[in-house]
């Protein structure tokens, strides 16, 4: 029995974790809709160009956007899966271009707890008081002098 079935090509697990720069982050609007569309840059290897990792986002992560927790500069590692990837793209004329920076487009992106890295160091950052001597005296109120009464 001869038969001509057709299989149906479900995507693998084809997850990625990966640490990078952010590049840009900004909240977007189209058809009414807003989302957080992010770019960051990761070096795969020493000193080479970096690839661009995009993915967009409209729950969590755009909360954590909008509370300075996604800012340009700043390290973070993901979690997601892979969308595309892609090292070119065809402008208004129509010709195909080299992009500057291969790109892959993550879906379902999440940063893992310990993902947010440091931050650059903005102009007038505070430093905390390292060293400085705390003593228990100087937590405690001052009692005041109490005298005997005489007894009679």
């Amino acid at each position: 029995m001869e038969t001509n079935q057709t299989y149906r090509a479900f995507a693998a697990f084809n997850a990625l974790t990966i640490t990078g720069r952010i590049s840009n982050s900004e909240i977007v609007t189209k058809d009414g809709d807003e989302f957080l569309a992010v770019s960051v840059i990761s070096n795969l290897m020493n000193d080479d160009e970096g690839v661009v990792v995009k993915f967009t986002n409209s729950n969590g992560l755009m909360k954590l956007f909008k509370a300075g927790g996604l800012d340009k500069g700043r390290m973070v590692t993901l979690v997601g899966h892979i969308k595309s990837i892609a090292e070119t793209y065809t402008n208004a004329s129509g010709e195909v271009v080299m992009l500057k920076r291969p790109q892959i487009n993550l879906i379902e992106v999440t940063i893992p707890t310990g993902g947010l890295g440091a931050t650059p160091k903005g102009e007038g950052t505070v430093k905390r008081a390292v060293g400085a001597v705390v003593r228990p005296s100087d937590a405690k109120p001052a009692t005041p002098e109490v005298t005997e009464a005489p007894v009679f």
